[in-house]
């Protein structure tokens, strides 16, 4: 016999909801009913949750589940799941607990012992994949990158040591400054492919390389708002250690002395025929040492 009430939802039961991140005929119906019928939904903001349910003509309690009252929401929720409450969790956009608030609340659902149902849709991540063209046999998704400036240059040096694409988000007022993180960090020859706005009406795609994807941004003809999702096509093609020229390594060191980074480079590839993405990496190297 079904455990469901007549609405179609279970009592004492956490449903993961995701939500459209921009267009609103990507609601799923299926969202709609668990909307409709639960108890009580934790949103991760109220007043955006509550422009959603208008839309929908859905009236139904709501509660904040929010990043910094994430464990002390988590608590109550458990609560109510104890009281054989059925709960939703939606986030702004998109699927919760995927860089979102959600984890530490399903977590501790489970770990109490209560059901925890995904009500699937709309997502950012898997949005951006289906259209970067990217046929690789994986990806790392490692999600938003940091927002220190010192954190993010070795996050992203540590990025090298992997052998498969990595999809980061990104904020509309960092993205400047990451994308030169990551020309310095991977090279500026690294493919990337860039979603914006997604499903809204100001969407953007582009693939391109690194340097490419920083006169884009320079240019000022992206409109700086909406989160970007960046695939960055990993690993980092190098020339062997027998393609480079004794002299480059020793040439750069000289270099770098008295004149930036760029600069350098620039000279270096100038005068020999290793590539520019190979003397970018010696050099990376030698700033690091």
């Amino acid at each position: 016999m079904s455990d469901e009430t007549g609405n179609g939802v279970r009592p004492a039961t956490l449903y993961v909801v995701a939500t459209p991140i921009g267009n609103m005929g990507d609601i799923t119906l299926r969202a709609i009913k668990i909307l409709s019928s639960v108890d009580v939904i934790a949103a991760e903001d109220t007043r955006v949750t509550k422009g959603l349910l208008s839309q929908l003509n859905i009236q139904s309690r709501l509660i904040s589940h929010r990043e910094h009252n994430e464990v002390a929401s988590s608590d109550g929720i458990i609560q109510l799941l104890s009281e054989g409450n059925s709960v939703a969790l939606v986030s702004d956009a998109g699927t919760p607990g995927i860089s979102d608030p959600g984890a530490i609340l399903v977590s501790k659902s489970r770990d109490a012992g209560y059901r925890v149902e995904p009500i699937p849709g709309a997502s950012a991540l898997a949005a951006t994949v289906s259209v970067s063209g990217l046929n690789q046999k994986g990806f790392v998704f490692r999600g938003f990158l940091p927002p220190k400036a010192g954190e993010r240059k070795q996050f992203l040096l540590s990025l090298k040591t992997y052998d498969i694409p990595v999809i980061l988000f990104e904020s509309p007022h960092r993205i400047k400054d990451s994308l030169s993180d990551i020309a310095l960090s991977l090279g500026e020859d690294l493919q990337i492919f860039i979603g914006r706005e997604l499903t809204k009406a100001n969407e953007e795609t582009v693939s391109f390389s690194i340097r490419e994807a920083l006169e884009w941004v320079a240019s000022g003809v992206y409109q700086s708002r909406g989160e970007f999702v960046l695939v960055l096509f990993l690993p980092v093609e190098l020339d062997t250690p027998e393609q480079i020229p004794a002299n480059v390594n020793q040439l750069l060191r000289e270099l770098l002395v008295s004149l930036p980074l760029r600069q350098a480079v620039d000279i270096v590839t100038k005068y020999t025929d290793t590539s520019r993405k190979t003397i970018y990496r010696i050099a990376l190297d030698i700033k690091n040492e």
